[in-house]
């Protein structure tokens, strides 16, 4: 993340990029507040823009901004946690922004006063080569290829894909993504004879190359704020089997943009896979489906929706 950032902000000189420490451990946590109080003491900026909720309250303490100066986005939120995180966020009284319907109603029934900032995704690069992606991990290229851009967690279920593939014969597995089920992934795949049609690909840069590549798109999750997988799917052009978790059903419509079955159901999820890699007509039909959702996700509503925030937020 750090060098695309670098990468990017070479063309945008009126932006500066400030390192911060790893704030895992004690010690770490106080350099990273440290880092940010400088930063800010320095820059003096108008608004404060915390991502992930764990921000606010550092903002708010480091700031020395009133509360409504500061925003705070919500990219999804773990339901075990909502309540305490809600609960901490709403006494420090800083803007919040949802990525997803789900996200802002559950917020605000715990008394969190969030609005809805929308993700979005810059159109699709050109696709990897198939044939030369599959051959690379050991996969054969005469299967279809199925592709799951996430980070090997919990959250992410990758597990029950695992376990449905294994169902779904004419097809191949990659996993786009690491995590902390990285060895356990590795060793299921091991245990269920896997080994020649599921491959790991790990942390890529041109992870939405591969996507493009892909026969079908596939999301295990169990809960998500808003997907970014599941908008680079439809801007893509690549079909899309996913699981009906919040996040996902906020935005798309099963049968006409994806092709849904319930959360952590493996059998079912097998049986969307085949459908959908058995049925031309029907991959078309959710192509062209999430093809409007693509439309109302593009980068330029995504900004148009945060300036509009930030404006309201210095008036």
């Amino acid at each position: 993340m750090p060098e695309a950032f670098e990468n990017a902000l070479k063309e945008e000189p009126s932006i500066t990029w400030h390192h911060l420490a790893d704030p895992s451990g004690l010690r770490g946590r106080i350099r990273w507040l440290s880092g940010l109080a400088r930063i800010i003491r320095n820059v003096r900026p108008g608004i404060i823009h915390g991502h992930g909720m764990r921000t606010a309250w550092p903002c708010v303490l480091i700031g020395r901004r009133a509360p409504h100066r500061i925003l705070v986005t919500c990219h999804g939120l773990d339901p075990d946690a909502l309540k305490r995180t809600s609960r901490m966020v709403k006494f420090s009284r800083v803007r919040v922004g949802a990525v997803g319907p789900s996200l802002v109603r559950d917020l605000r029934q715990h008394g969190v006063a969030a609005t809805l900032l929308i993700n979005g995704v810059p159109p699709a690069p050109a696709p990897a080569n198939k044939r030369s992606l599959m051959e690379s991990f050991g996969l054969d290229p005469n299967l279809a290829l199925v592709v799951s851009p996430a980070r090997l967690s919990p959250q992410k279920d990758p597990l029950t894909l695992l376990a449905a593939i294994a169902e779904v014969p004419m097809a191949a597995l990659l996993f786009v993504g690491g995590g902390p089920l990285n060895d356990t992934v590795a060793a299921a795949i091991a245990e269920r004879g896997l080994t020649g049609r599921v491959g790991l690909a790990g942390w890529r840069h041109d992870s939405r190359q591969i996507i493009g590549a892909a026969t079908v798109v596939a999301m295990s999750s169990r809960w998500e704020g808003q997907a970014l997988a599941m908008l680079e799917a439809a801007m893509a052009g690549i079909p899309l089997v996913a699981t009906k978790c919040p996040g996902v059903i906020d935005w798309l419509e099963d049968g006409a943009e994806a092709l849904m079955s319930p959360v952590g159901d493996a059998g079912a999820l097998a049986s969307s896979l085949r459908r959908v890699l058995e049925d031309p007509a029907l991959r078309q039909r959710l192509i062209a489906g999430a093809a409007s959702v693509a439309s109302r996700h593009s980068v330029d509503a995504m900004v148009a929706a945060h300036l509009n925030e930030y404006r309201v937020m210095i008036r």
